[in-house]
């Protein structure tokens, strides 16, 4: 289908360090949290996390995260990117049925490239927004702008992935995918892993982004997924 939920990946002490983390992370940001990626109305975003605190640390080369990043894009993977997105209540983004290679095109001629993790720092429910795959997509060497009319509407073969704080949605990037509206009381946050296949280029170049500090701090393998030694 193109997506697994891993349970349970993250203690409750640690997510609630990271929810303690980017609180304070979009506090201290503002207006411009999130712009070294993008600004999204309805949505607050943060990125360039790596460089923002050791607690995210522990996401960068998670293990069980890797097997299955690698099981999809290959071996040699690096860290695109690491953000994080919040639908706040009772909002509603409006974010289209996308792939999350929609920026360089489709599978190339070696395979799949991109492959993104989702942490979940709080529940993921169908009525606040959790994210709609349509599963196989990914086997479908189109984008969804190019085969779907509405790339907002909802899709009778859409699926509803549901998890709990701290569960982890692997997914591989080329399978369409989007989020919906919050319609509950309480936040839907998570820390958004992008990774890609080390051939491809990192949208954000990690050895450029991190200081000096924070680069000396990592270990062999962060160093190889991060791309600092490239």
């Amino acid at each position: 289908d193109g997506f697994v939920v891993l349970r349970g990946l993250l203690s409750e002490e640690q997510r609630t360090r990271l929810v303690q983390r980017v609180e304070m992370l979009w506090s201290e940001e503002g207006e411009q949290a999130g712009g070294e990626n993008y600004i999204e109305n309805g949505a607050r975003r943060l990125a360039n996390l790596v460089n923002k605190g050791g607690e995210f640390r522990l996401i960068i080369a998670h293990p069980e995260v890797l097997e299955v990043v690698r099981a999809v894009i290959g071996p040699f993977v690096r860290l695109s990117m690491l953000n994080a997105r919040d639908v706040p209540p009772h909002t509603d983004p409006r974010m289209p049925f996308h792939s999350d290679s929609d920026h360089g095109g489709k599978v190339d001629e070696t395979g799949y490239y991109v492959c993104t993790a989702i942490w979940m720092l709080d529940d993921y429910t169908r009525l606040n927004g959790s994210t709609r795959i349509i599963p196989g997509t990914h086997r479908s060497d189109k984008l969804p702008k190019e085969a779907l009319a509405d790339v907002t509407a909802t899709q009778p073969n859409e699926v509803v992935v549901e998890g709990k704080a701290g569960d982890v949605l692997v997914f591989n990037g080329h399978c369409w995918h989007t989020g919906g509206a919050n319609a509950t009381d309480v936040p839907r946050r998570a820390i958004l892993a992008h990774y890609i296949r080390a051939d491809h280029p990192q949208r954000l170049n990690q050895k450029e982004a991190l200081s000096p500090e924070i680069q000396a701090k990592m270990n062999p393998l962060e160093r190889q997924v991060l791309g600092l030694d490239d």
